[in-house]
């Protein structure tokens, strides 16, 4: 690989400059200043770009060499690989996303795919820092050291980069999560050590338990001690208190003593009744209490054997059950055959649906002859129906005009009635009277007040005239008035009765028509509409796709004979065994087609059956405990007399109860018995012994006494409690130790692991290490042996070794010392020459060009000259670009 051109639009101060690389060692010598390093860092870019971090304030490159005058910052570079040239042209802005990137093909002038954006890490097989410590040799930085890209370069693992690339990470993400479980600190402590501080104090904890134990055990002691001496004073109170009543009560001493004695009677009888009731013995709290315990283990039995009941199915689920599985229950490789056999039936099905109707057709088809199951109506019925519906719409249409035309001609008689009743159609009769009237009155007039007036004879004539001529008009008018209503309602009449019969006639025709298609219609599942054409025009749609999807039936049915046949074995041959169980669950299995259902049916019914087999084993169990039980008790409790309608329980109790009253009244029968035998000492004249002063202060004193009892009980009672409360910790951290001590038993192989892990991937990483270190110690002695002729030479007691991080070591006298004791220009010798053997294992096929830059500043003339005479011998199988700025470091 090697650089044959470049041009520099702008690059820090460098702009509009074109460069021709030449083959073998290109030496550029120029002044200081002139940007020989800008340069070099234009080589790299062009391969790696230019980093870019909006976060950090340092000077990075990109801002370094972004030209100050804001034009344009980039250029391009020809190279040549693998016997083809290629032209990298990239621009670089503020931030990366304002970079531009492409790569021309020299030979078509295309843009080219070979290589992406990442032309430095595909062309050399290392990334941008592996390329700073390897072929790029600033003048700053000559020393070199180990990455993980070099590391999978060197050992010929490119293709396992990025399982090489993390190694420093993962060997430090396992340290950080060991660490997480080892790290000791109060602030914060690692799992494990928390596990085992924690462990610590449930240990000290679960150690106190047996002292808690036994302070515990005797604290109970105590307090029965306490409550026994309690009782005795209480005794010995009421004692003192009757001593004190006979001392102080003298004159009723003789009273007393006769209650007592009554009392002493008395609770002797009662001691006697409870002797009869003891007749056979008085039993043992011992016998007592196992007595109570069985009655109690007894209850606890009827009570498991009320629930098992109650978890018995009902007796029809039973004689389901027995009748499906009297003859036996099918096994389980049965059922598993079953299914196998159902689901093989399903698959046929599946099979024969392929070509067969879509599930959609078939749905179709069942759901149309679902529709049709009534009647199936032929063409000419169909066809005379469609003819009934249009009919019945023109009738009904007729029927409305009809209906119209009858209220039309009866509103017109009632207007003809109204007018009539109103009497409207007289006026002109009314007009012609009046007007005969007046004549008349004229007339009269004329001949009472003006008899003898010339022209009265005349006005009289013409005034009877009138009055004869309107009269005759009036009755004429009111004749004719009566004729012509008469007619209009004659004719009226006529065509209401008209109207009334062709109404009724249509009306007849239409429900007819109606009948007769709701008829035929009622023979099929219509949705209800108003329009009866659109229901029988539903009936010609489905009755058109029903006999297509009929004909489909017919052709899918005769393509899946063998299908079908194989099927109909199998099914046959299941449902013969399934026949048993399909009648007790009454299933049609050739109808229904539900085996499946039916075998999981009868699965659950199978466990069902087990599960109330075993209840019912349990309860007989359970019955016969009881019964053993219930014969303990009843021996025991014949030996008492038992109450009329009394139970076990109860007569359980009363035993308890007569058992604890006989005990009480024995010891008051002694305390009576001692008080009497006191009383009559002193009946019969004894000194006394006790005066009521001496008695009552020895009374206020066991008051007293009581009282500190009571309180030192109740102390014993919170102390009891708060024992209690400590034991219940104590048993929580002895439940919490055995967590902890697991969670530790984990942590601690889990520490194990990792340190294991850390310690495997170390000695991975030297084994792989060493695979390379010789040849690239080889190359160093070398290359050192070309720059220095004394090394390694007779009387050179300084060696130098180079190890797996890349870092060069002294080795003088035996002992190893860092490179950093040499001087500055003998670091920078041994750097190179260890970056020269770098190069020479890195890079074994294709040879890639070396950028330095000024590498020899700090030599002396015989090392540069030495240095350079290794140059030109390295130019002669890879491309140079040496950069210096002195003569004396040329070629």
């Amino acid at each position: 690989m090697k650089l044959v051109s470049c041009y520099i639009s702008g690059f820090g101060q460098i702009k509009e400059f074109s460069y021709n690389f030449s083959d073998g060692l290109d030496a550029i010598c120029q002044n200081n200043g002139w940007g020989k390093t800008t340069f070099s860092v234009f080589i790299k870019a062009m391969f790696y770009g230019m980093e870019y971090s909006a976060r950090t304030k340092m000077l990075t490159e990109r801002k370094h060499y972004l030209p100050w005058d804001g034009s344009i910052c980039g250029g391009n570079l020809v190279f040549e690989t693998n016997g083809k040239q290629y032209r990298v042209e990239r621009t670089f802005g503020r931030r990366d996303k304002d970079d531009t990137f492409t790569l021309v093909d020299m030979v078509t002038g295309k843009p080219s795919s070979d290589f992406s954006e990442n032309l430095g890490e595909e062309l050399f097989q290392v990334d941008r820092e592996s390329f700073e410590k390897s072929i790029f040799i600033p003048q700053s930085a000559i020393a070199t050291a180990m990455t993980d890209s070099l590391n999978a370069k060197m050992g010929d693992l490119a293709s396992a980069k990025d399982d090489i690339n993390n190694f420093d990470a993962a060997v430090s993400r396992v340290a950080e999560v060991r660490k997480n479980y080892t790290r000791k600190s109060e602030v914060n402590n690692g799992k494990l050590n928390i596990i085992k501080e924690e462990l610590s104090k449930c240990n000290e904890m679960v150690d106190k338990k047996s002292a808690v134990l036994d302070g515990f055990y005797k604290q109970n002691e105590l307090l029965e001690e306490k409550k026994k001496k309690l009782n005795w004073l209480e005794a010995e109170k009421n004692r003192v208190a009757e001593l004190i009543r006979l001392h102080s009560k003298k004159e009723q001493d003789m009273g007393a003593y006769r209650q007592q004695m009554e009392f002493l009677s008395k609770q002797q009888e009662a001691l006697s009744r409870l002797d009869d009731f003891f007749a056979s013995g008085i039993p043992t709290p011992e016998e007592q209490a196992t007595m109570e315990d069985v009655e109690r283990q007894h209850d606890i039995s009827r009570r498991t054997e009320r629930d098992l009941y109650m978890k018995l199915p009902l007796e029809q689920q039973v004689a389901k059950w027995e009748e499906l599985f009297g003859e036996g229950m099918p096994g389980p490789g049965d059922l598993e055959d079953w299914n196998a056999k159902a689901v093989y039936m399903q698959e046929l099905k599946l099979q024969g649906k392929h070509a067969m109707l879509s599930e959609e057709a078939a749905k179709q088809l069942e759901e149309l002859r679902h529709f049709f199951s009534k009647k199936e109506p032929t063409q000419e019925e169909l066809a005379q129906v469609e003819r009934d519906v249009m009919e019945l719409s023109k009738v009904e249409g007729r029927i409305v005009e009809q209906d119209e035309n009858f209220r039309s001609l009866k509103a017109q008689k009632e207007v003809l009635n109204k007018k009539e009743k109103e009497g409207g159609q007289y006026g002109s009769v009314a007009l012609l009277f009046s007007l005969f009237v007046a004549f008349l009155v004229g007339a009269f007039a004329f001949r009472i007040f003006l008899p003898d007036s010339g022209n009265s004879g005349w006005l009289q004539i013409i005034c009877f005239g009138g009055a004869a001529a309107t009269f005759v008009a009036g009755v004429m008018q009111y004749i004719r008035i009566r004729s012509s209503r008469r007619n209009r309602q004659d004719d009226l009449e006529q065509r209401l009765l008209d109207a009334s019969v062709a109404l009724e006639q249509c009306e007849a025709m239409r429900q007819e028509l109606a009948d007769s298609t709701k008829k035929f219609l009622s023979n099929f599942m219509l949705t209800p509409t108003e329009s009866m054409q659109q229901m029988v025009y539903e009936i010609r749609v489905n009755l058109d796709h029903y006999l297509r999807l009929l004909e489909e039936e017919q052709q899918a049915t005769q393509s899946t004979t063998g299908t079908v046949e194989e099927m109909a074995d199998v099914r046959l041959e299941l449902y013969t065994a399934l026949g048993h169980f399909a009648d007790v669950y009454q299933m049609d299995l050739y109808h229904q087609g539900c085996e499946l259902a039916l075998l999981e049916q009868l699965k659950k019914d199978m466990a069902g059956y087990q599960e109330y087999s075993v209840n019912r084993k349990q309860m007989e169990l359970l019955k016969i405990t009881v019964e053993k039980q219930e014969q303990l008790l009843e021996d025991y409790v014949k030996r008492f007399p038992k109450e009329e309608g009394a139970t076990v329980t109860d007569t359980l109790k009363q035993i308890r109860s007569n058992m604890e009253s006989y005990q009480r009244i024995q010891e008051e029968i002694q305390t009576l018995q001692e008080n009497m035998k006191q009383f009559a000492d002193l009946c019969q004249g004894e000194e006394e012994v006790y005066t009521v002063e001496g008695l009552q202060e020895q009374q206020e004193a066991i008051d007293e006494e009581i009282k500190e009892l009571n309180q030192g009980i109740t102390q014993d009672r919170e102390t009891i409690i708060t024992l209690g409360d400590e034991l219940d910790a104590i048993e929580e951290a002895e439940n919490r130790r055995e967590v902890l001590m697991e969670k530790r038993l984990e942590y601690e192989r889990k520490v194990d692991l990792l340190t294991k892990t850390e310690e495997f991937l170390q000695i991975a990483k030297e084994q792989f290490l060493s695979k390379y270190m010789s040849p690239l110690r080889k190359g160093m002695d070398h290359y050192m042996t070309l720059l220095d002729e004394n090394y390694k030479g007779e009387g050179s007691a300084m060696d130098f070794d180079i190890t797996m991080d890349l870092s060069i070591q002294v080795i003088w006298g035996g002992a190893t010392h860092s490179s950093d004791y040499l001087s500055r220009g003998y670091q920078d010798l041994v750097a190179l020459c260890a970056r020269f053997a770098l190069v020479d294992v890195l890079y074994q096929k294709e040879q890639p060009m070396i950028v330095l830059d000024d590498p020899f500043i700090n030599l002396d003339e015989d090392k540069i000259e030495r240095g350079m005479s290794l140059l030109r011998e390295i130019a002669k199988e890879r491309q140079i670009i040496y950069f210096t700025c002195h003569e004396s470091r040329m070629v």
